[in-house]
């Protein structure tokens, strides 16, 4: 499950397709989804930007289920994350992103060293050819943002992901040229 078009400049790898993506047959459908378009838009991308510059995928492909007994979904399993990595690649290799936004510590950690979310969270990775910018999940069971110190540090964040869409779309900060996007 995916959204979005290749190639294009950005890509958004969270953990899996959620029960609600299962049921809308598309990706990032959820609450935390709104919450993740919300920060987007923070970051200066438009809502229609979203499945054209942006493309929206996971580390997996297919919803991993509930937990057992739980109202929430199950993280994917190592074996699920083998078995799903061909594929990521794949889009990758399709979609050759400019900028790679990880959403979520479990997105985060298959791309950067292991570090603490506060170590990862506001900063920008380089790498050849691409550039990471780590986001915290937004999930109702994620309670990381409730402090204020992991706020300020998404605030960062936002920051970073706006400096590197100027960067990757070209387009030149407003007053340095007539026209967002040079002709």
């Amino acid at each position: 499950m995916v959204w979005g078009i290749a190639p294009a400049p950005v890509m958004v790898i969270g953990q899996a397709p959620g029960l609600s993506d299962l049921r809308g047959a598309r990706m990032y459908l959820g609450p935390a989804a709104r919450k993740l378009f919300g920060w987007l838009t923070e970051a200066g991308f438009a809502p229609e930007d979203i499945g054209k510059v942006v493309y929206m995928t996971a580390l997996t492909k297919c919803f991993p289920g509930r937990l057992p007994g739980k109202s929430t979904d199950r993280a994917p399993s190592p074996r699920e994350l083998r078995n799903c990595r061909p594929w990521l690649d794949a889009q990758m290799a399709l979609v050759q992103p400019k900028l790679i936004i990880l959403f979520g510590k479990m997105a985060i950690d298959k791309f950067l060293p292991r570090m603490l979310l506060t170590e990862a969270i506001g900063h920008a990775f380089p790498a050849p050819g691409v550039t990471y910018v780590p986001l915290p999940h937004s999930s109702g069971a994620s309670t990381w943002l409730n402090d204020a110190g992991n706020r300020a540090l998404l605030a960062e964040a936002i920051e970073r992901i706006r400096e590197e869409r100027l960067r990757v779309l070209e387009i030149a900060p407003i007053g340095d040229h007539p026209k967002e996007r040079p002709s």
